[in-house]
């Protein structure tokens, strides 16, 4: 279902590096019968002037909170934007959606083997290392009377679908598939990961689901259950557990919690999401990110203080601000970047992929020791240099993180990390979204293929007439990427194709018989 002026390009920007809102909006009742929306809030900022409400109907109006209006058509849903004005001209402002229909979806074919399901009936667990919890049951069809359970599956599918190419298809399999299982705790208030069980699953309280649906919180549990998976030959689950996991897991959980939304929502249309679920999805996403940025101005202002060891004797978690540090600085770094959280996500877990005996022992993770303490905060920081191609220790040591060079230099250059020539190759041919998009001139499109295949990679107008040929001949496996510059064209809506075909193994040649032929086009909007 459309919702009008909801747009495709997104950032955590604001959230991160902006002044905190201090504004919050909330649905205080929905009559769908009528139409009547009443919608309240606080800003702690007190502004005297009436906040601007923008209905998302094409009705503006003025007043305080709470504020009520009625909607005509009622088979559609409206994003309400509310604007505080401050004295001295600041301005502030906040959006929610008004929902009486539920969220649509077109799916597009995804793999069956990295499908997340959500049972309507219990499931048996086996463990690779811990019981599961007794008490798991399913979600039953109360949970699902106006969201239907399907939508939420290909939902969860599709981010999963996102967090293995974070992982670049690197991850331990159950009957040659990475299929999770989304189980419900109704003694329990949020969700979390059982990285360890056959088959994978995640276990989630009745909160998540009555109401709004917490994607970016699943994304989360989910990215616990990939990044405690992976490497396929030595995973980190099980081998860093205990009292110094966090720095690892809770970092990257949290990273994989917002790349993955960043990309969802930036490429939502390919997914076939409707705005409206976008909007969702946006919003849970920008919800947890400035708690991320909260936690760490917590940390800075709390005079970092760095450790990789919970002590178990204390209440709070003493990790908290060193593992939102990381995930902090991983998401400040993609955005100052500009080229979105995929590329640099894969290349960090690439060297984070390098984990072996040899790693685990010096992670230490039954040890809280000055070693094991400067091994696991140099690890990450060398793991974060290797994602953005830049040498970020004085930043980390200005966080108070302990750093070997010489430990650093061996882990950036580690021939079992970032040279490792045994990361799989993708499990099949795709074509990703180019970034920027829009672009102007130039945009980089990017693309996988399982094995050594012909590719033609070419750009059309809309008119069919070809404008540029882009790759033409045969290309390795794995992924890669191709700059366009469209310098010379004319501003306008095109089309990138990639057909992919066999090559005959024997004499090198193209495959004629068309069987294994892949072809996906995709939209590009060049704005000169």
């Amino acid at each position: 279902m459309s919702v009008p002026g909801q747009s495709a390009s997104f950032d955590f920007k604001r959230y991160l590096f902006g002044n905190p809102s201090t504004l919050s909006l909330w649905l205080a009742s929905l009559d769908a019968a009528t139409g009547v929306a009443r919608i309240s809030g606080v800003d702690a900022q007190g502004p005297t002037t009436p906040f601007k409400w923008m209905w998302g109907d094409g009705s503006v109006s003025n007043g305080f909170f709470p504020q009520s209006h009625t909607y005509a058509d009622k088979n559609k849903n409206y994003v309400v934007k509310v604007v505080s004005t401050y004295s001295g001209g600041g301005q502030d402002s906040a959006e929610i959606l008004v929902r009486f229909v539920p969220p649509a979806v077109v799916p597009i074919a995804l793999s069956p083997v990295i499908a997340v399901h959500v049972p309507n009936s219990s499931i048996s667990l086996g463990t690779r290392l811990y019981d599961p919890p007794t008490n798991l049951t399913a979600f039953d069809t109360s949970f699902f009377l106006i969201f239907p359970r399907s939508t939420l599956e290909y939902i969860l599918s599709v981010a999963a679908t996102v967090q293995r190419d974070f992982v670049n298809d690197t991850i331990y399999l159950y009957k040659a598939a990475f299929e999770q299982y989304m189980l419900r705790d109704s003694t329990f208030g949020g969700a979390y990961s059982l990285w360890f069980t056959d088959p994978i699953s995640f276990g989630v309280g009745d909160a998540f689901m009555r109401g709004e649906i917490d994607y970016s919180s699943l994304f989360h549990e989910m990215g616990h259950n990939f990044t405690l998976n992976t490497p396929a030959g030595y995973y980190y689950g099980g081998r860093i557990d205990g009292e110094a996991n966090a720095i690892y897991s809770e970092s990257m959980a949290q990273i994989f919690q917002h790349a993955t939304g960043y990309e969802v929502v930036n490429d939502y249309q390919t997914f076939g999401f409707s705005d409206d679920l976008m909007f969702d999805i946006k919003q849970q996403a920008i919800r947890t990110v400035k708690g991320l940025r909260a936690s760490y101005d917590d940390y800075v202002n709390a005079g970092k203080p760095y450790t990789s060891w919970n002590d178990p004797s204390t209440p709070p978690d003493e990790t908290f601000g060193t593992f939102m540090a990381i995930a902090y600085k991983f998401c400040e770094h993609a955005e100052n970047a500009g080229g979105g959280y995929r590329v640099p996500l894969k290349r960090m877990t690439k060297l984070l992929q390098g984990f072996c005996l040899d790693w685990a022992q010096r992670y230490d993770q039954l040890h809280n020791t000055a070693a094991a303490d400067t091994f696991r905060s140099t690890l990450m920081v060398a793991a974060l240099s290797y994602a953005f191609s830049t040498d970020v220790r004085e930043e980390f040591r200005r966080l108070n993180f302990p750093i070997s060079d010489q430990l650093y230099n061996e882990l950036y250059n580690s021939p079992t990390g970032v040279n490792n020539e045994g990361i799989s190759a993708p499990l099949e041919s795709t074509l990703y979204t180019c970034f920027p998009n829009p672009f102007n001139p130039s945009t980089t499109i990017r693309y996988a293929l399982p094995e050594r295949s012909h590719v033609q990679l070419t750009v059309f107008n809309t008119l069919g007439q070809q404008v540029a040929t882009l790759v033409e001949g045969g290309v390795d496996a794995g992924y890669h990427e191709v700059k366009f510059d469209a310098s010379e064209l004319a501003s306008g809506v095109y089309l990138y194709r990639m057909q992919v075909r066999p090559l005959d193994s024997a004499i090198g040649r193209d495959s004629k018989s068309g069987a294994g032929e892949f072809v996906r086009t995709r939209r590009l909007v060049l704005l000169q």
